[in-house]
């Protein structure tokens, strides 16, 4: 049998396959099936389900009080209002200051993105240096990081207030973002 013969039988074969499956590969199953309609019916009504709270929640932030009076949480607002949106971001009570909502939304965005980029910068140097500088106790090292991840938050937090009240951050924004950060 020589070379020739081997790549006739090979083309043959191959030619034979692509007849049996075709152009396009295998033919694709019917999309309309009983079970595709039992699938997406049952997602359909779970999402509906999850959604229904909050659909009620903005159409009745839209509406004033008078229409909300009325009862009918599902109903479209009859005239659209943005008086509570403006009344919870300015003047709403929470814990002691009726302030509104800003002063807890902008501290929220003073202590995430501070967090978030010491939190990336810190775990991609240590990333780095895992994956490829080799050291002695490198394995161990890792093992260590790996079951620091394993412990309670709550074990945790008496030392860190400690820690905090010692370097003098504690009570403040700064502490908290050190704090996110590990």
């Amino acid at each position: 049998m020589s070379i020739a013969d081997i790549t006739a039988q090979a083309s043959v074969a191959a030619g034979a396959r692509q007849e049996i499956a075709g152009p396009y590969g295998p033919k694709p199953r019917r999309m309309i099936s009983r079970r595709n309609v039992f699938l997406y019916g049952t997602l359909f009504v779970m999402a509906v389900y999850y959604l229904l709270p909050l659909y009620v929640m903005i159409v009745t932030s839209l509406k004033g009080m008078p229409e909300i009076r009325l009862g009918n949480i599902f109903s479209p607002p009859l005239e659209i209002t943005f008086e509570p949106w403006v009344k919870a971001w300015s003047t709403a009570c929470t814990g002691l200051n009726c302030d509104g909502l800003s002063r807890g939304f902008w501290n929220s965005v003073r202590i995430t993105v501070p967090s978030v980029l010491l939190s990336i910068a810190i775990a991609s140097v240590n990333g780095y240096a895992l994956a490829n500088w080799r050291f002695k106790g490198a394995d161990t090292f890792f093992i260590i990081l790996i079951v620091g991840a394993f412990i309670p938050y709550q074990v945790m937090i008496y030392p860190i207030v400690i820690i905090l009240r010692e370097i003098g951050l504690y009570g403040s924004l700064s502490g908290l973002v050190i704090v996110h950060s590990i």
